[in-house]
């Protein structure tokens, strides 16, 4: 079975967005990345949501948000329907840090978009070529 070569490159651009940023200059690990960038894009996210859309672990996500919510970048809310259910929220402080982060992937991003003359399929491309010259 071939696979489908948008396929591939899809899931090679997107190895290489992900690396874009150091997250460690930020202090941050992917997953609590990925927890800052969800809360920010949805509104009123639960952390069963989040759960499934990342894949992780309850424990995993537990110690990102523990972490999180430690360093004043997440608050976590009560459902006024469902104590049980708990929805998360950025502080300022974690605003401030994911537009930081989003800043230099945008600004990353927007390069590659630059070089395939604002072909969302091209610059794609470009990002999947940049990832796969590693096995060079």
């Amino acid at each position: 079975m071939q696979i489908d070569p948008k396929l591939a490159t899809i899931f090679f651009a997107y190895q290489e967005f992900s690396g874009l940023v150091d997250l460690g200059e930020y202090g941050l690990t992917k997953n609590q990345h990925r927890i800052l960038f969800i809360v920010s894009a949805l509104d009123d996210i639960n952390i069963k949501k989040i759960l499934i859309l990342l894949g992780i672990s309850k424990q995993a996500a537990n110690v990102a948000i523990r972490d999180l919510q430690d360093r004043g970048l997440v608050d976590e809310q009560q459902s006024e329907v469902d104590k049980r259910i708990k929805y998360l929220h950025l502080t300022k402080a974690g605003q401030k840090l994911n537009q930081e982060v989003g800043q230099d992937q945008e600004a990353t991003l927007n390069q590659y978009f630059a070089a395939a003359d604002g072909d969302w399929q091209g610059a794609m491309e470009k990002l999947a070529q940049k990832y796969l010259s590693q096995l060079e």
